[in-house]
């Protein structure tokens, strides 16, 4: 069985429930990362120049993954592949990714808890 591993915000109401859906559904062995409680990989994630604010991060197939792209592979993974295709347009796809970062910036501000960049 193949091994994903997902890094998330444990923070994110959102984010924390499409991780637990991933674990739960996907048709690969999936790791949950909680970059909340792993400050020392969300640093080393930081010091690579990944804005972990604006992007989702999946590890699989000895690739890393990012924003749109780490959440169609994930789409297909639950077996949702026709929404995965609209993460992989070349237009709709990162737009959509965008819209999902807003959401996930919108319910921190209401939730008062800090973004990554603050929090460090």
């Amino acid at each position: 069985m193949k091994e994903v591993k997902l890094f998330y915000d444990g923070g994110c109401y959102f984010c924390r429930n499409f991780a637990l859906l991933s674990e739960l559904k996907s048709q690969a062995r999936v790791e949950l990362v909680d970059l909340r409680k792993h400050h020392d990989i969300r640093r080393a994630f930081l010091a690579e120049g990944i804005d972990i604010d604006n992007s989702f991060v999946v590890e699989a197939n000895g690739q890393r993954l990012l924003k749109n792209t780490a959440m169609s592979y994930l789409l297909v993974k639950l077996d949702y592949k026709r929404v995965a295709r609209l993460f992989d347009s070349v237009i709709l796809g990162p737009a959509l990714y965008k819209a999902l970062v807003f959401l996930r910036r919108t319910y921190l501000f209401i939730a008062r808890i800090k973004p990554f960049k603050d929090a460090i």
